[in-house]
């Protein structure tokens, strides 16, 4: 018995060891595993959905191939679905880590798609040629997509393949060299021991002779010793089946169980996020800012199609017409987004368009510096910022300190029941107080300079012409109206007059004179029937929260004349 144990332990020993080293050797798992995404139909976008930057918590590296150039926009999801619409598209949505293999799923629709590289809807796009290695990384909370396209009529890379890292860990391989190495040692061991007899005796052949017991004459079992070689050889063989029976069948997986959703913990999402991030801001008004002043220095109005909208774009045209008729009238004052003092970026919990942040900026951070409040709107997914309002603010006047990501930055209509007056309303009476400085809403709104200054040239005016009738009239351009809550639950409202100067004579074959400017419009000196002067007038309020003892103040205003036309 004692040879049966011994190679039992050797034989034991020798497997534990060679399946030990093998799982570091031979059956030791890939260090890296790699899936790749099997050809779909040819579309102009791929959707790569965040679930592919990680696997069972690796970060994983995403290589992308492509037969040209292209481009890669990392955007928030919903974002990514309303730029898409209706076009074709592939999205890729996971890796299954078991199979390796990458999950995605095809649509059909449009052919084609605008270029989205650089869009302003994107918080960065990379641009590359033939291939691009990417690292996932989420600017922001919320789910992100990364966005392929080539040129928007060419095919969108699907040549996609994602790596990340093995499960090498091999828990039994130094158990099963210990146990094994044991295991021979052992059984080396007892094979090298001789068994004595007890009493010593030698004869019988060798036999040790049989002693009957008087009570049964059966043959009595003489027990080994405890701490014999038999029982040595036994407890070691037992290990040995044990620690066997605990070795996998094969080599370990590359990865691991997934855990049970319902024991994750997890945390719960803020489901609005701002519609751009601090970064993305800074990038489209430094394109803003350098768009507008092309069109300024060339005063052609077809270079503000691509980055103005609303009042300020129809300003600006009436401002080069006038200038490029010579017209002395001075050009609109440069837009310096050098410095960001103040950002009213709304949250969105959803792709809803149109869009408006409002901003303020200044060319530095100086006390005298005059700052300039900014509104930007954004007509849908596929359309870029424009510049809709860029007005000065006024001496005294006050802009809320907002931080991009303030949760309580959201867009409102204009008939907003929140504040102690509607924006629709604020903005009426607004007009109605500086046609007429008795107005009866003049109590609603806080002394202000430029107020001030409006009610004292229009007074001026009058009575500089006693043999005119000369009346003020504001509409206010509805259209125009941007509505943004501020942190204190006020809002601030952007807003534009047409502003109009009429003046007739008081009796019939009077004259009125006109300034040189005027003149140069109309082309005439003087009028017997009278004239109509014209201007642009954006405002932005600050309308308080319900319930506020304070006054609506205009924080920022300007007037732009428009032109000029003689009465029939």
């Amino acid at each position: 018995m004692r040879k049966i144990f011994s190679a039992i332990a050797i034989i034991l020993g020798l497997a534990a060891l060679v399946v030990g080293i093998g799982q570091r050797t031979v059956w030791a798992p890939p260090e890296t595993l790699t899936a790749s995404l099997e050809q779909p139909a040819a579309a102009p976008v791929t959707l790569l959905e965040s679930g592919i930057g990680t696997v069972a918590g690796h970060p994983t590296e995403i290589t992308i191939k492509a037969e040209g150039k292209f481009s890669a926009s990392l955007v928030r999801s919903a974002d990514a679905e309303a730029w898409v619409g209706k076009a074709a598209h592939t999205s890729i949505t996971g890796i299954n880590a078991e199979e390796q293999s990458i999950e995605a799923t095809s649509e059909t629709g449009e052919k084609e798609v605008p270029n989205p590289a650089g869009a302003d809807l994107f918080q960065s796009t990379e641009n590359a040629d033939k291939t691009m290695t990417y690292r996932w990384t989420n600017p922001d909370e919320g789910s992100w997509t990364l966005l392929l396209a080539a040129d928007g009529k060419a095919a969108a890379p699907t040549d996609v393949s994602v790596t990340w890292p093995g499960d090498t860990a091999t828990p039994f391989s130094m158990p099963l060299i210990i146990a094994g190495a044991l295991l021979l040692v052992a059984g080396i061991a007892l094979a090298a021991v001789r068994t004595t007899p007890r009493n010593g005796s030698k004869g019988g052949g060798g036999r040790r002779s049989a002693v009957r017991s008087p009570a049964t004459g059966a043959t009595p079992v003489v027990p080994a010793p405890k701490d014999g070689p038999g029982t040595v050889a036994k407890v070691v063989a037992t290990a040995s089946v044990l620690a066997l029976a605990l070795v996998p069948a094969g080599p370990a997986l590359a990865s691991g169980v997934p855990a049970d959703p319902s024991a994750v913990s997890t945390q719960e999402e803020p489901n609005t996020y701002p519609v751009v991030l601090q970064k993305q801001l800074e990038r489209i008004l430094g394109e803003v800012s350098t768009s507008v002043a092309k069109a300024d220095k060339s005063k052609n109005a077809k270079d503000l199609e691509s980055r103005t909208t609303g009042a300020l774009k129809v300003l600006r045209e009436g401002n080069y017409k006038l200038r490029n008729d010579d017209v002395k009238i001075d050009g609109p004052a440069a837009i310096d987004t050098s410095v960001i003092r103040s950002a009213a970026v709304p949250t969105d919990d959803g792709a809803t368009f149109p869009r408006s942040i409002v901003v303020v900026t200044a060319k530095d951070s100086g006390a005298s510096t005059i700052p300039t409040a900014l509104t930007l709107t954004q007509a849908g997914p596929r359309e870029n910022y424009k510049l809709a309002f860029a007005t000065p603010m006024l001496p005294g006047s006050e802009f809320p300190g907002i931080g991009v990501g303030d949760q309580s930055v959201k867009l409102l209509r204009d008939d907003a029941d929140s504040l102690i007056m509607t924006p629709k309303q604020a903005l009426e009476r607004l007009a109605g107080y500086m046609d007429d400085p008795k107005s009866k809403h003049a109590d609603s709104f806080a002394e202000n300079a430029f107020l001030t200054l409006n009610a004292k040239d229009q007074k001026a005016l009058v009575d500089a012409n006693k043999d005119a009738k000369i009346s003020f009239k504001r509409s206010v351009n509805t259209k125009d109206t941007v509505v943004v809550a501020a942190p204190d639950g006020g809002a601030l409202v952007s807003g534009n007059f047409t502003s109009m100067t009429t003046a007739k004579p008081k009796e019939d074959g009077g004259t009125i004179g006109l300034d040189k400017t005027t003149a140069k419009i109309v082309g005439v000196k003087d009028t017997k029937k009278g004239i109509e002067i014209s201007y642009g007038e954006p405002m932005m309020l600050y309308i308080p929260a319900k319930g506020s003892k304070e006054k609506v103040q205009l924080v920022a205003a300007e007037v732009v004349a428009k032109g000029a036309k003689l009465l029939k």
